[in-house]
């Protein structure tokens, strides 16, 4: 699977449920004081400087679309989505 352009084809980190103080579990997409998700960079388009595969990044966590490649979900995000690079 190879990005093309100026889309990056990442795999997103699991967070996992979170206790507040109170006790109780939040889902990590119920959180909403997080804006941006890590991900690690799987394919860079050619048109990308800067970002290459095996890259951890942050990027807006409401950015690109999910496909879903032998049974493992990827995001498909904008270059201009990515937020840091770690």
């Amino acid at each position: 699977m190879k990005a093309v352009g100026l889309y990056l084809i990442v795999e997103k980190e699991k967070q996992g449920a979170q206790k507040t103080e109170g006790g109780l579990l939040i889902a990590e997409n119920a959180r909403e004081d997080i804006r941006y998700a890590k991900a690690s960079v799987i394919s860079a388009g050619a048109d990308i400087v800067g970002i290459k595969a095996g890259d951890a990044i942050y990027y807006d966590r409401h950015a690109g679309h999910s496909i879903e490649l032998d049974n493992k979900v990827y995001n498909v995000i904008k270059a201009q989505d990515v937020v840091v690079i770690l």
